[in-house]
């Protein structure tokens, strides 16, 4: 009930007054715990897309190195460090990439192996990619 007598504060029954404008605590309580639990969720998710995207730049920079002494290869007949076959990784923003040579022996043909190596999300733990001439591309190590 409203009692709109002279000298009165005009309140309604549940106890605010007309006038008022705003959020109560209980409001406010309720919308946060909303946001922070729709954070929980989405937090999570977003860091995994990120960690995925990052995980894209070994990949295209191993088929790169392996694009590279392909051509040496064809040119020498053997297979070159990274300086030799012309390859840069300055572009390169989470991962190191290397390269093993390994001489002929007995009927194998010399050969390599290129490594990535990089760490996408600030942990301990490497990621770590391979690559072989014949173009087998392995994820060695998950980070």
């Amino acid at each position: 009930m409203v009692y709109d007598g002279e000298g009165s504060s005009s309140k309604s029954v549940n106890g605010r007054g007309k006038n008022q404008k705003g959020f109560t605590i209980l409001e406010l309580l309720i919308v946060g715990t909303i946001l922070g639990i729709l954070a929980g969720i989405a937090i999570p998710i977003y860091l995994s897309y990120l960690k995925r995207a990052r995980q894209v730049e070994a990949p295209v920079a191993l088929n790169e190195v392996k694009r590279l002494e392909t051509m040496y290869f064809a040119f020498s007949g053997s297979y070159g460090t990274l300086d030799e076959i012309g390859y840069h990784s300055s572009d390169l923003r989470y991962y190191t990439v290397t390269v093993e040579l390994i001489p002929p022996s007995g009927e194998d043909p010399p050969s390599y192996k290129a490594t990535a190596t990089g760490n996408v999300d600030s942990d301990p733990d490497e990621d770590i990619w391979t690559i072989v001439p014949d173009g087998t591309l392995d994820h060695f190590q998950v980070d």
